[in-house]
């Protein structure tokens, strides 16, 4: 067996594993959530279908090279491309404020986690300074998370929800 069919072997492996880990997980991640309060954003996208194909196809094209370094590190930009896509669709298509937490892209907050909100702790003539599309958290296990959302109405919503589960007090908007 050649070294190049090893390497090919083990990328589909590894990428067939994603395909079926990262919806276990977010279906699990989901069923911690809590009921849904509030969603947003919701779609299912062609980029997905189209970056599978390609992450598939350039790590089964690379394969016919001669085996380099950077012959595999053109493979495990496949692999990971599409991890990160398959990650994103998978939590995208569930964007919303639940009970336990927020989806936003491919990004998710537990409330339990959240420390403060740094922006909205600024009085409002410097909060101006910052992108309204754009809710910055900082997390005990994330350090700062930038939630970007695609509108800043999209964004004022998701504070108001939040401000009606208490997750945001009313004193760090003013």
């Amino acid at each position: 067996m050649s070294t190049n069919l090893i390497i090919l072997i083990l990328c589909y492996i590894v990428m067939i594993g994603i395909l079926i880990f990262i919806p276990q997980n977010t279906k699990k991640l989901l069923q911690n959530a809590g009921n849904l309060i509030f969603s947003y954003g919701r779609s299912t996208n062609i980029r997905f279908y189209t970056v599978c194909v390609v992450a598939f196809l350039l790590v089964f094209i690379v394969s016919f090279q001669k085996v380099s370094f950077y012959s595999i590190i053109i493979q495990l930009c496949g692999v990971l491309g599409l991890f990160i896509v398959c990650k994103e669709a998978n939590l995208k298509k569930h964007n919303g404020v639940y009970e336990k937490l927020l989806i936003v892209n491919s990004t998710f907050v537990e409330y339990s986690d959240i420390v403060t909100f740094p922006v909205l702790d600024l009085p409002k003539e410097e909060q101006e300074n910052y992108p309204k599309n754009v809710l910055v958290v900082a997390t005990e296990s994330k350090g700062k998370v930038d939630l970007i959302f695609s509108s800043d109405e999209e964004c004022s919503l998701v504070i108001e929800k939040l401000k009606e589960l208490k997750i945001i007090t009313e004193d760090l908007q003013n």
